[in-house]
């Protein structure tokens, strides 16, 4: 069991193994509630960030999609700079 203490604000620091199992990230915000003697937070959903790569870390690992992406956009290029030439 981990133990956090109050500050003289009212402000517990959720431990980082807790924020990180948890996806937690600076400007979450979380609804607190009440079960009985137990303080209850959830997290609100937030918006999906479409900048945020990082939820796809990993996701293609062992896979050989980078190098077959890599590949098929050279065979792009190449076809661009053939038909770019023939116009000429």
């Amino acid at each position: 069991m981990l133990a956090v203490c109050v500050s003289s604000k009212g402000q517990v620091v959720i431990p980082r193994d807790v924020r990180a199992k948890l996806g937690l990230r600076q400007g979450d915000r979380l609804e607190v509630s009440l079960d009985g003697e137990l303080i209850v937070l959830r997290r609100i959903d937030r918006e999906p960030d479409r900048r945020d790569w990082r939820r796809w870390e990993g996701v293609l690992a062992g896979t050989t999609a980078l190098q077959d992406h890599l590949a098929e956009h050279r065979e792009e290029v190449e076809r661009d700079v053939c038909v770019h030439a023939l116009r000429r």
